[in-house]
C-alpha cells in the first residue's frame, strides 16, 4: 500500500511539473524604462524606448515601443512576432525586418532575433539584434539583454522596465 501511494504521489508531481513547465510567461502590460536599474553603454539612453506597450495573446506578441525626441513629437514603432520561432516580416524605417522569437529551454526567457537590411545609395548593410526578455520581481520588472551589431558598431546593454500600474477606468 505504501509503495502504491508513493508511486501515485510521484506521478501526480511529475504531471504537475510538466503542466507548469509548459506555461510561458506573459509580458502583457505597459512598461516604463528605468535608467537607474539599466546597464547602458556610452550611447546612454539614445535609441532606447521610454515606454513599451506589450500585448501577448496565445502565440502572438505585439510590441509598441515609444521613443522620445528632444525637439519633435514622440514616435511609436510597432512589431508583431509569433512565439514559435516562425519568421515574422515587417518594416523598420522603410527597411525590411525579419524577426524570430523562441523560448529558452527552461521557458523562462524569450529570445528575439532580428535582422534589418538597410539600403542606401545602392549600398546594403545589415543590423543584427538579439534580445533576451525575462520577467523578474513577480512580473513587475522586465529585463531585456540587448546585443546588436552593424556597420556602425556593436551595442551590448541591459534595459530594465518597470510595469506600470493599471489605471482604473
Amino acid at each position: 500500500m505504501n509503495q502504491r501511494f508513493i508511486f501515485i504521489l510521484f506521478a501526480a508531481c511529475l504531471a504537475a511539473s510538466a503542466l507548469t513547465a509548459g506555461d510561458k510567461m506573459n509580458f502583457s502590460g505597459d512598461w516604463a524604462f528605468s535608467e537607474t536599474k539599466s546597464t547602458l553603454d556610452e550611447m546612454g539612453t539614445r535609441f532606447i524606448p521610454t515606454v513599451m506597450k506589450l500585448t501577448q495573446q496565445d502565440n502572438d506578441l505585439v510590441i509598441q515601443r515609444t521613443y522620445q525626441r528632444e525637439y519633435e513629437d514622440d514616435f511609436v514603432l510597432e512589431e508583431s512576432v509569433t512565439l514559435d520561432g516562425e519568421e515574422c516580416h515587417s518594416e523598420f524605417w522603410n527597411s525590411p525586418r525579419v524577426s524570430t522569437a523562441n523560448w529558452s529551454e527552461k521557458g523562462d526567457t524569450l529570445i528575439i532575433d532580428t535582422k534589418i537590411t538597410f539600403e542606401r545609395e545602392g549600398q546594403t548593410s545589415e543590423m543584427n539584434i538579439r534580445e533576451a526578455w525575462s520577467l523578474k520581481e513577480e512580473g513587475k520588472m522586465l529585463t531585456i539583454e540587448h546585443f546588436s551589431s552593424s556597420d556602425w558598431g556593436e551595442r551590448e546593454i541591459i534595459m530594465v522596465f518597470d510595469k506600470k500600474e493599471a489605471q482604473p477606468e
